[in-house]
């Protein structure tokens, strides 16, 4: 039954244009420590942040994935209908399958959108890892590569953005997340001094302008580098 479906139920009662975002992040054995602990801690000033405006309470939604396994800490849901969540650092870093999962989820997404009759922003994945790709033995796997096709024309018929966030990468690892985001005209974005809570309020903020925007309209996001009066720069 179409109103016995909690998704149907949350968006028939709810018409607002969405803006949704998948966050893919990494919680490999190599995030054990500070950086996990400040990347939990940032997931929640995101939420807390984008619950204070009212706009974008009713439009953005966030879908969570953590990769090391992979796994769906959340659908896509409006924040005040996210679960609250505590990621544990363990395990390899299978960057791949985790980005293939999230192209499969915003596809998915969009879907039901057009089934529900609901109008969306173009999806953003914002993707964070601390290291490279691995295989399931914990060594560097190349199997990206069969990723970059796909993010081409994913990028060509603006499926969706894909931003990419290094933590303490290395160069090899840096230029894996600059292969990922050259097709949408990006590159790794490489955080500074593990300001995840800077980071994830910077998100709130260009994701509420974009839920306020109007269709079509080229939204102008905050130098992540620089900051405003609002939000602190993050990028190295």
């Amino acid at each position: 039954m179409l109103f016995s479906n909690p998704e149907a139920q949350s968006l028939l009662a709810n018409r607002h244009r969405r803006t949704p975002c998948v966050l893919l992040l990494d919680n490999s054995g190599s995030m054990a420590g500070e950086k996990i602990s400040r990347l939990n801690a940032g997931v929640r000033a995101l939420k807390d942040d984008i619950l204070r405006n009212p706009m974008a309470a009713q439009s953005v939604e966030l879908c969570v994935i953590s990769f090391g396994p992979v796994q769906v800490q959340s659908e896509f849901t409006l924040l005040r209908e996210m679960p609250a969540l505590h990621l544990s650092a363990d395990g390899v870093t299978p960057l791949k399958e985790a980005l293939e999962l999230a192209m499969l989820k915003v596809t998915q997404r969009k879907q039901s959108y057009r089934d529900h009759g609901i109008s969306y922003y173009r999806p953003w994945i914002f993707l964070l890892t601390d290291g490279e790709p691995t295989d399931n033995n914990g060594g560097f796997s190349t199997n990206y590569r069969q990723l970059i096709q796909p993010l081409e024309l994913a990028a060509q018929e603006r499926k969706f953005t894909l931003f990419t966030v290094g933590v303490g990468v290395n160069e090899e690892g840096r230029e894996v997340l600059n292969a990922l985001s050259r097709p949408f005209g990006g590159r790794c974005l490489d955080l500074d001094n593990l300001k995840f809570e800077e980071m994830f309020l910077w998100l709130s903020g260009s994701l509420s302008r974009v839920s306020q925007s109007s269709p079509g309209e080229r939204v102008q996001l905050v130098d992540p580098a620089i900051g405003d009066e609002v939000y602190d720069g993050w990028v190295l």
